[in-house]
């Protein structure tokens, strides 16, 4: 059965202060007038419930209250003939101006008044009577809005107006999807939505109706109650990570309707590094559109902890290289890892040089019943031209990271997929970068590595959030051949004062794989840790200086010497680069450190030189 509301009398109403309403016939319009006293000592004019004319000044003895009951009773009169609302006008009388109806005044604009307002009198009767005239056009009967959307579950306000004599009855065309309420306040109908769809509200008083069209919809998202966390490792994971890690919480703090995205987050600037044990909590702004939804604004409460996790060896590298040129949309490499015990080295430089830019895609998938986690340390450069600056700038944020432990713990839902990496690639331009994986929870994954269309990879692969694995099966991915095992090289050397130098082939030896007859040339992506004795059996100090040379070709490098960073950006063969100058005292001997990776897009092998020192010689070069 359909619902019938009945608004009763309270739709027809008078003004208490002054208020005058033209006595009408059954059924006829009523033009309402009424006057409203201001604390400040200036009156309205009310016509039809709206604010039509408002006095400030008096004219002669006739305070602004008084001048407003004048015209209220001249419009009374006038309404009981009936207004035309184009006989309204106004004419310049010497320095004031008169609003007519007709042949009848109806009020002055006196200079005071126009003065008050910095206007000439006869722009504010001008004012007047267009105000006027748009107060007598309104329909008989309306309703604001005319049209509406209602939130699932929330209550909304639709204002009906009526200038005639009856009550004003409101039917819905379809009871299901809303419900009605006329008891909020005279003229109003309280509208809750029941069910997500379409309906009309139809009024109607006498021989005249209005409309209201009514969509009830859900929001695009809804906040998820309590706290998300996320979680980061390492020596004072810097600010940027931080941030990044509590932009991940905040998806997990709110749930998509289908179809909705996240379009923008945002949360105040995190600054400071958090070293391990600490937390900080932040509130993340979220909008989220898309599909037959309202748009959503939510605040996401979310914490990141900095947990420390005990360090597991890198027991294998997944070389992403094979095509280095991409000609072609297509899977550039497929990998899987399970364990909790080890962790994965994933190194890709791929270069774009289709006639279009791409989509650079590197995303974990999890086709499991159950939720997973991983722990990822990134080295990860933006696209570039230059495939020698790029592995540079990959390498060195990947080999600064790996030395403080700095990571992420990262969340894959049940049937879920992550994108590490979302990239949009242009021609002749180079994606390279360094990801270590650890498994820490969830059946086994998979890693895939991916160039496809651009637009594509807009719509499906945002970062910092989980999407959809429906589709993928991971079981029909044939694994890429080229994965190797023991990514990390333990040297020792020594060199002695007054015997020959030392000269390390870096990337020479090439890890092999497992079964295949295959090796990975140039050692890319592999951690080189060598512990270099140095020894001085001679009875003066002696300075010792390590070198780095291009052998194959151009070459970057990045260096840990005892724990400093040393960074060499570009060289040519036969160049060399010194990285560090060390004394050693008479008779004595001293170990140094040195943690180097060979680099995407440079030449390899490259050659360590461990020599004497030219130049100086005294302990202030020391390191």
């Amino acid at each position: 059965m359909q619902r019938r509301h009945r608004l009763a009398d309270l739709l027809i109403v008078c003004f208490v202060l002054g208020g005058m309403m033209v006595s009408p016939a059954e059924g006829a319009l009523v033009t309402r007038v009424g006057m409203e006293a201001n604390k400040d000592g200036t009156a309205h004019v009310v016509v039809n419930n709206r604010k039509t004319i408002h006095l400030r000044t008096a004219n002669g003895t006739l305070s602004p209250s008084e001048r407003a009951n004048i015209v209220v009773t001249r419009l009374t009169a006038l309404a009981q003939k009936g207004i035309d609302p184009k006989a309204i006008w106004y004419k310049q009388v010497g320095r004031s101006a008169h609003v007519m109806v007709g042949d009848t005044m109806l009020l002055i604009a006196t200079v005071d008044e126009g003065r008050v307002r910095k206007m000439r009198p006869v722009d504010l009767a001008k004012m007047w009577v267009e105000n006027l005239r748009n107060v007598l056009s309104l329909p008989p009967l309306s309703a604001s809005p005319a049209s509406l959307t209602v939130p699932l579950g929330e209550r909304r306000t639709v204002v009906v107006e009526s200038l005639l004599t009856d009550p004003v009855s409101a039917e819905v065309s379809n009871p299901n999807v809303i419900a009605l309420d006329a008891q909020a306040k005279p003229g109003s109908l309280v509208v809750t939505g029941a069910s997500v769809g379409d309906t009309s509200i139809n009024l109607r008083c006498g021989q005249y109706t209005a409309q209201v069209q009514v969509s009830v919809k859900k929001y695009a998202a809804y906040a998820v109650p309590g706290v998300a966390k996320a979680m980061v490792t390492g020596w004072n994971a810097p600010a940027a990570l931080v941030s990044r890690a509590a932009s991940d919480a905040a998806h997990r703090a709110i749930s998509l309707e289908p179809g909705a995205k996240v379009r923008s987050l945002s949360h105040q600037p995190i600054v400071q590094e958090l070293a391990p044990g600490q937390t900080i909590r932040t509130a993340v702004q979220v909008e989220v559109a898309g599909g037959d939804y309202i748009p959503a604004r939510l605040t996401a409460q979310v914490e990141v902890e900095n947990k420390p996790l005990p360090r597991v060896p890198t027991s294998w590298i997944m070389y992403s290289n094979d095509p280095e040129r991409v000609l072609r949309y297509q899977t550039l490499f497929t990998g899987r890892m399970s364990s909790t015990e080890e962790a994965i080295r994933l190194l890709y430089h791929h270069q774009n040089m289709m006639d279009r830019r791409i989509g650079f895609v590197i995303d974990v998938v999890n086709p499991s019943s159950s939720p997973a986690s991983i722990h990822v340390v990134e080295g990860i450069s933006q696209p570039m031209v230059d495939t020698v600056a790029v592995g540079y700038k990959a390498g060195l944020e990947f080999l600064e990271s790996h030395r403080n432990g700095v990571g992420r713990v990262i969340e894959i839902p049940a049937r879920s997929r992550r994108a590490l990496v979302s990239q949009p690639l242009d021609r002749s331009y180079t994606a390279s970068g360094i990801l270590e994986m650890r498994q820490l929870s969830g059946d086994e994954l998979s890693v895939r590595v991916t160039a496809k269309p651009e637009d594509q990879r807009v719509a499906e692969d945002p970062l910092e959030m989980a999407v959809s694995a429906a589709g993928i099966d991971p079981s029909r991915f044939a694994p890429s051949d080229h994965v190797y095992p023991g990514p990390v090289k333990d040297l020792d050397v020594t060199y002695t004062a007054g015997k020959p130098w030392v000269f390390l082939r870096i990337g020479k030896y090439a890890l092999k794989h497992a079964t295949q007859d295959k090796q990975l040339y140039g050692n890319y992506g592999v951690t080189y840790d060598i512990k270099a004795t140095l020894e001085n059996p001679s009875s003066g100090e002696h300075t010792v200086e390590l070198c780095f040379e291009a052998t194959a070709g151009p070459v970057s490098g990045v260096f840990l010497v005892d724990g400093s960073l040393i960074r060499i950006k570009y060289l040519r063969p036969p160049g060399e680069a010194t990285i560090a100058r060390v004394t050693v005292p008479a008779g004595r001997s001293r170990v140094v450190s040195i943690r180097t990776i060979p680099l995407s897009g440079s030449a390899y092998p490259a050659t360590l030189i461990i020599r004497p020192a030219s130049g100086s010689t005294s302990a202030a070069a020391a390191r």
